[in-house]
């Protein structure tokens, strides 16, 4: 079932900054935290809010308990005693109103079907972070690229790690979470924003080979620092970023480390079909209407590979959409064009096998799944990129699978810990 509050904090993932006041902004300035309240759901929310140097006011928006730090709000407004701000993503869009009285704030959030009140106490300043940012450019080839890097405060030439996006987390901020754990511990962290590459359609063209590259231009630019040790740069990649990282990984000798976050070990093709199962089955859709829907995609799929009779396969979407579990799935309506085929990553990647990459790999390597993950076939990938990095002859491998946990690996209380301190065994960090 749908909760509110995973929307909430969801939606924290693609927000820009602007604002506007008519008076004193500056007096709203600071740290304030509380709590939201969405049916059922409680979490603690801690909003800044700064003033530019134009007067303009601005807020960020953190959400500890869900790994989510230092989002940009849109739509900032003060206009004593009313305040307004929003949170956006390509689905829909939530909105705060609410009121200040002295140092408490309090209104009410609220997008679609849902709301709740959020309560919000001035706590003091905002607290400068315990390390220092800042914002790099770099490029593949024609291809300019953009983040921040975060770096350790202790002098000397640090351990890094490069930080790739998910499908669909594309923004430098949608790993600030991680980002932030790892400078903490010594380890410079890069998060970048991933290259525009969707049509109109929302389908990605960019091929998953072109994104690998994009890291690889990210290594190069720690290569070239002075305050980074290039012998201690590692990729760390969560789901199609967990895909990235062992390609960017086969292809350079630069990169120390491996991380791979619920990434897949099987194709695009059959992540789609295990994907489209577990949806279905999560909504009680019965097992011949299962099979139905993955013979389906799997025709398609042949099409594709090979070609065939296109108005016979058209006729046979037309038909399968009439059924109700296809609008559950991944199943096209229309036969792919020739252009869609050659340019829409789905197509493109359809048969590429991340095993290729990983038997490739010597490098230390942390690969971990949730055992319910329903995108990535946790257990088959797992023993698959294990059979491929014994083959590599890696010594240094390390394969978890967390219990009853999924996709972002939400409720393992260790999770964090496996995975900074894996990393901090295996780097020299500066003291």
């Amino acid at each position: 079932m749908y909760k509110p509050i995973i929307l909430l904090t969801s939606l924290l993932l693609l927000l820009g900054c602007s604002a506007s006041s008519r008076q004193t902004p500056e007096a709203l300035t600071g740290r304030w935290e509380g709590i939201a309240q969405i049916p059922g759901e409680k979490t603690k929310a801690i909003v800044d809010f700064n003033q530019g140097a134009n007067g303009s006011l601005s807020a960020t928006i953190s959400v500890p308990d869900e790994r989510l730090l230092s989002k940009p709000l849109i739509n900032v407004r003060y206009e004593t005693p009313k305040i307004h701000f929003e949170l956006q993503t390509s689905e829909r869009i939530i909105v705060f109103d609410g009121s200040r009285n002295g140092e408490v704030i309090s209104g009410t959030v609220g997008g679609g079907e849902f709301s709740g009140p959020l309560s919000l106490q001035r706590t003091g300043n905002t607290p400068p972070t315990p390390y220092t940012q800042e914002e790099v450019q770099f490029r593949n080839g024609g291809v300019p690229l953009s983040g921040t890097l975060l770096i350790p405060p202790n002098k000397g030439r640090h351990p890094a790690v490069v930080l790739i996006h998910g499908s669909s987390t594309p923004s430098r901020n949608d790993f600030r979470f991680y980002g932030d754990l790892f400078v903490r511990r010594g380890i410079a962290a890069l998060i970048y924003d991933k290259r525009a590459g969707a049509d109109l359609s929302g389908e990605s063209r960019v091929d998953m080979r072109d994104l690998a590259k994009d890291t690889l231009a990210a290594v190069e630019l720690l290569k070239a620092r002075a305050d980074i040790d290039p012998k201690q740069i590692g990729l760390w990649g969560h789901s199609e970023g967990g895909w990235v990282a062992p390609i960017a990984a086969a292809q350079s000798k630069d990169v120390a480390y491996v991380i791979s976050f619920s990434g897949p070990g099987v194709t695009y093709a059959e992540v789609n079909k295990y994907a489209d199962a577990t949806r279905l089955r999560a909504r009680d859709f019965s097992e011949a209407d299962i099979s139905q829907a993955i013979e389906a995609l799997a025709r398609v799929d042949e099409y594709v590979r090979h070609g065939g009779n296109q108005p016979a396969l058209q006729a046979f979407l037309d038909e399968a959409w009439r059924k109700p579990w296809a609008s559950q799935t991944t199943l096209p309506r229309r036969v792919p064009s020739a252009d869609e085929i050659h340019s829409w990553l789905r197509w493109r990647n359809l048969d590429l096998d991340p095993v290729s990459y990983w038997q490739q790999i010597k490098v230390p390597a942390l690969v971990i799944f949730g055992e319910l993950d329903d995108v990535v076939p946790a257990q088959t990938s797992a023993e698959r990129i294990a059979e491929a990095l014994k083959l590599a002859g890696n010594r240094d491998v390390t394969i978890k699978i967390f219990p009853k946990d999924n996709h972002t690996i939400e409720r393992a209380t260790d999770f964090l810990d496996t995975m900074l301190d894996w990393t901090v065994k295996r780097v020299r960090v500066s003291n």
